[in-house]
């Protein structure tokens, strides 16, 4: 009798159908990808990457997440070594995530345009719920880490990560319609004019 997968199995695996996806993602498109790509990539049969995934959008949606989870990761461990001490350290902070984010091609940057439009639209709602309840709480962590130096307050954070968010969706619909628009230098340009705008702002207020 087969003995059943322990759970720590099964994670490993759910990560290896991840790793295989992210692998074919970064040298194609994710149109012409079908899960039968990613599961011969994976090693598995097309009908076992489908009891992990139910669907495509699924897939690359906990792809996403990851991705988020990751990239909160490495500011949590920069806050952690550094405590940014004032706006202009917190807009640096930001600005060097993002650049290191655009220099190693993430996925990050060719899912997140399609996350609204694509990929949360053939996902189970109680999925998409936990996974947004846990990039919240998340988000929220690391906005108070932020927070700490005085210098913005976690609504401060709250609002400068979801225009971030807002201008790398915005960028990749435009690379979308036009092939030639420089994505990675069109993004740093908005991200460091929204900041610049954002400080200015807080200045006008007679704030930090």
């Amino acid at each position: 009798m087969k003995r059943a997968m322990t759970q720590e199995a099964k994670d490993a695996r759910a990560c290896a159908i991840l790793d295989a996806a992210e692998k074919l993602l970064l040298t194609g498109d994710y149109m012409s990808l079908k899960m039968a790509d990613i599961a011969r990539e994976a090693g598995i049969s097309n009908g076992l990457i489908f009891t992990y995934f139910h669907t495509k959008e699924t897939l690359f949606l906990c792809l996403l997440w990851r991705e988020f989870k990751e990239r909160i990761a490495y500011l949590q461990d920069v806050i952690a070594r550094k405590q940014p001490a004032d706006f202009e350290e917190i807009e640096a902070l930001v600005l060097s995530e993002l650049e290191h984010v655009l220099q190693e091609n993430s996925v990050y940057i060719k899912l997140e345009p399609m996350r609204p439009s694509i990929l949360e639209k053939n996902v189970d709602p109680a999925l998409l719920d936990r996974m947004k309840e846990d990039l919240a709480a998340r988000f929220l962590e690391l906005s108070d880490n932020l927070s700490r130096s005085g210098a913005v307050s976690r609504e401060d954070v709250l609002d400068i990560f979801f225009a971030e968010i807002g201008i790398i969706i915005g960028s990749g619909l435009q690379k979308a319609v036009e092939p030639d628009f420089d994505l990675r230098g069109g993004i740093i340009a908005r991200m460091k004019c929204y900041l610049q705008g954002f400080r200015q702002s807080k200045r006008d207020k007679g704030e930090k």
